[in-house]
């Protein structure tokens, strides 16, 4: 329901900011393999950051890019985007993965399963949503925090379940999965910076692709864990970078 004609417009007008962005967060994989060589850390680990680098951006970026005062509507468009091909890229980067480690990482991806899974779980409520936000704005403006509210009362409940589920493996590796999240948060984060600074994006784009990429989505990466894969361990590290990476971003710019 953040997405509207209006947005849309806005980013219409910078086509080259937006196929930029859209395009260069495929690199993210590149990022999780740099942080494999440096830590080399667990199969676990491995295998739960394999999965979100896989997985599209996450949709708490346009209220990170709204606290950073960057650009709201480039930041809801390339999520939007990212979120529409998840069906198509996910399969596809893991697979990819598989090749370039030369060994195989244990996920059986179904796509078809996958596909239609991310398709009634992303397309159909972003279509929703944008009908209801065209069709009844003063609705959504009324109940936008209350919306935004269970969102993050519901992931925070999701997060809560993988650790408890995962209890021991996370306090027998907390350190090491700490490591590697804040590593891979850090990497992403000067990835999307770096691609604004070489294509020489202004400094407001630069930082929203700074968020966009150190954000992924979460939520479907641990669905994709817990419910496709059936292994809750995956999604350990998932939560851990989702708190590490809210911390990060929250403290610089609510203190």
């Amino acid at each position: 329901m953040d997405l509207t004609a209006d947005d849309l417009k806005k980013v219409r007008g910078s086509p080259r900011t937006l196929i930029i962005g859209t395009f260069c967060q495929y690199l993210l994989p590149l990022v999780a393999l740099l942080s494999f060589k440096i830590l080399q850390p667990g199969p676990e680990i491995v295998r739960g950051m394999i999965l979100l680098a896989s997985a599209p951006g996450g949709g708490i970026s346009n209220y990170y890019t709204y606290l950073a005062r960057a650009n709201v509507a480039l930041s809801v468009v390339l999520t939007a985007i990212s979120c529409l091909a998840a069906a198509l890229t996910m399969p596809l980067l893991l697979r990819a993965f598989e090749s370039v480690l030369a060994k195989r990482i244990d996920f059986h991806v179904p796509l078809a399963l996958l596909s239609g899974q991310l398709l009634l779980l992303l397309v159909l409520p972003v279509l929703i949503g944008i009908l209801i936000r065209r069709s009844y704005p003063q609705f959504v403006i009324r109940w936008d925090r209350t919306f935004r509210l269970i969102g993050m009362v519901a992931l925070a409940c999701l997060i809560g379940f993988i650790l408890i589920q995962t209890r021991e493996l996370f306090l027998s590796n907390w350190l090491q999965i700490g490591k590697a999240a804040a590593l891979f948060v850090l990497l992403s984060m000067i990835l999307g910076y770096l691609v604004g600074f070489v294509f020489r994006l202004n400094r407001k784009n630069s930082f929203t692709l700074l968020i966009e990429y150190g954000v992924r989505n979460v939520a479907i990466a641990t669905t994709a864990a817990v419910v496709i894969l059936k292994r809750t361990e995956f999604a350990t590290f998932g939560a851990t970078y989702f708190l590490i990476e809210a911390g990060l971003i929250l403290n610089r710019y609510l203190s």
